[in-house]
């Protein structure tokens, strides 16, 4: 290296390396990396473009929101009145709303059913296993059914476990938005 004037150092009896050039399999598999990245994108976001939002009340007076495309019901969001009664100890009872967000997707026609660790209203907002149960009917373009929600929960005490067994279940009926 010299360092002629200090501030900018050359390099001296060293060619100059020549640029490699662009490789056409190398084009061609960015071209086919982009096109697939793209149709992996769009089937992902047409999924979701048919969907209609249904909006409607429950057999209590609450509020329930959903999607429907197709046969497939997803995104069910509501409030299901629930009972708890201890099995142990003075049998004492809980009653309030629990939130029912199912996690499988419901169908048409059919009783699908599913769990989830979730919390619970009822426990204090601590998690439980939530079962629940969603059976569809279809009139037209309103939908109407049947929600079913149950899952028990412990609360430890000095002199041993209250065990709280609840369940809720409630009717629905949605047109679209």
């Amino acid at each position: 290296m010299n360092t002629r004037n200090h501030s900018t150092p050359t390099m001296i009896n060293r060619p100059a390396k020549k640029p490699e050039p662009v490789s056409e399999s190398g084009f061609r598999t960015g071209l086919a990396l982009f096109t697939l990245l793209f149709f992996v994108w769009f089937m992902f976001a047409a999924d979701f473009a048919g969907a209609a939002d249904y909006k409607g009340k429950t057999k209590g007076g609450s509020s329930i929101t959903f999607a429907l495309k197709g046969n497939r019901v997803t995104g069910i969001r509501t409030v299901v009145p629930t009972l708890c009664l201890e099995t142990t100890g003075n049998y004492s009872s809980r009653a309030g709303a629990e939130l029912f967000q199912p996690v499988a997707a419901g169908r048409i026609g059919r009783t699908v059913k599913s769990k989830a660790l979730q919390p619970a209203a009822m426990n204090v907002g601590a998690k439980a296993t939530k079962n629940y149960e969603v059976t569809l009917k279809k009139r037209g373009k309103a939908v109407s059914g049947q929600l079913k929600l149950n899952y028990s929960f412990l609360i430890p005490d000095l002199y041993g476990a209250k065990i709280f067994i609840c369940s809720g279940s409630t009717s629905f009926s949605a047109n679209p938005r």
